[in-house]
């Protein structure tokens, strides 16, 4: 950044000059004496150790005060990935029994509420399921009828036993028949009981009866064989792999469903970093569609191994989406904050400026007055620097601005009218 600024220094001191807002006094050389170059005279002659700005310059230059501050000292980690779908939010739906899709009712990219209706299908399967739990529950209810008649028969034979009207062994031949009807209702509530589940793992959780008239006014075959592929969260589809019309089974991918509430983004650490990252670390995340905006996660896992070609590890990061701004494959930019587990004196990266090869900071002394102070750096964190000598802490330092602060201090060791 300070090479860069370097590059413009010239021109900039130019338009200083042109300004004529500074308090410079320098009598130009007879134009009859060899000019020297501005740039031999800004090499020897000295710095004044003040900047002094007159007021009209000092509301041009639109400086911004900031503060060194001792503050915990991170280092950042910065690298490169993509944005890709949660895995663990990721379903792919197959139908729940044979049978011919009859409608597709979403399409790809299309956002859907958990319940909501994909697709209608003839489910085969599911037809003769019901068709089969019909018959049981028909003969659960002659199981029933059998029983009612034997109980009472057995009541009559009590009746006639206690009279003398009838032999004891044919009171106990009515007794078994009452107990072999009851063991024929449990018998048949049983398979009735069995169909029913079975109908219940055709139809996907938490679906509606498909026989309602909405439903009847598309499909086609008998109201029996109706059924449903639903969404089982909120999340958009991301693939589609089945037409009207077409014949399916349970092993046939017919929707993807992402939810992208929360994405991961894969990004590729370093070997020589990978030892400062830690899981639960935070990590700032930004692209290309959004200049100027962070999304904010979390490392969520660190791979137990490296790419031996690359040398590099792909570590995941968990960011919440909740606006769906990120989409899968988006190129991404993280930034992970490593802790050093010490403290620093730190000031922007604006206020840091380069004057001769050395690294200097500007500091207020007074309205329009500024101390420049010789500074050495170490670490960079964030838009931060870490300063290793020359200033305190709890001090003002000229941030954004301040390269106004160097052209002004560079112009006044260049000869001009006096």
């Amino acid at each position: 950044m300070i090479q860069r600024r370097s590059v413009l220094l010239a021109g900039v001191i130019g338009l200083v000059a042109a300004a004529g807002g500074f308090e410079v006094s320098h009598v130009l050389a007879d134009t009859s004496v060899p000019a020297v170059p501005a740039a031999a005279a800004a090499s020897d002659a000295p710095l004044p150790s003040v900047v002094d700005v007159s007021p009209g310059a000092l509301d041009n230059m639109d400086l911004h005060i900031a503060q060194a501050e001792l503050r915990p000292v991170v280092r950042t980690v910065q690298t490169t990935g993509v944005v890709t779908f949660n895995d663990l939010r990721v379903a792919q739906l197959s139908p729940p029994a044979r049978g011919r899709i009859q409608a597709i009712e979403v399409a790809v990219g299309q956002k859907v509420r958990a319940g909501e209706r994909l697709a209608l299908l003839d489910n085969f399967d599911l037809g003769e399921t019901r068709s089969h739990i019909a018959a049981a529950q028909a003969a659960l209810a002659q199981a029933g009828a059998e029983a009612s008649t034997a109980q009472a028969a057995f009541r009559r034979a009590v009746e006639l036993v206690r009279i003398g009207g009838l032999a004891q062994s044919e009171l106990e031949r009515r007794r078994a028949e009452v107990a072999a009807a009851d063991a024929a209702i449990r018998t048949r509530q049983a398979e009735l009981l069995q169909w029913q589940e079975e109908a219940e793992r055709q139809m996907p959780a938490g679906s509606h009866d498909a026989s309602d008239s909405t439903v009847a006014s598309v499909i086609q075959g008998p109201a029996s064989s109706r059924a449903q592929i639903i969404a089982p969260f909120d999340g958009i589809v991301h693939a589609i792999g089945a037409v009207p019309g077409e014949l399916v089974d349970t092993s046939r991918q017919i929707f993807t469903l992402a939810d992208l509430s929360t994405v991961w983004v894969q990004v590729d650490v370093a070997e020589r970093d990978l030892g400062a990252i830690r899981t639960g670390q935070a990590v700032a995340i930004s692209v290309d569609a959004y200049p100027g905006r962070s999304f904010t996660g979390r490392v969520a896992y660190i791979p137990d191994q490296i790419d031996p070609h690359s040398g590099t590890a792909r570590v995941r990061c968990e960011v919440p989406n909740p606006d769906g701004a990120l989409r899968a494959n988006m190129f991404a930019t993280a930034s992970i904050e490593v802790p050093l587990g010490r403290s620093g004196v730190l000031v922007p990266d604006s206020a840091l400026q380069d004057v001769n090869g050395d690294t200097v900071v500007f500091t207020p002394a007074g309205t329009g007055h500024f101390t420049w102070h010789v500074v050495h750096t170490g670490q960079h964190t964030g838009a931060f620097t870490e300063l290793l000598d020359g200033l305190p802490g709890k001090i003002d330092v000229v941030g954004d601005g301040s390269f106004w602060l160097k052209a002004a201090l560079m112009q006044s060791t260049i000869p001009g009218d006096g």
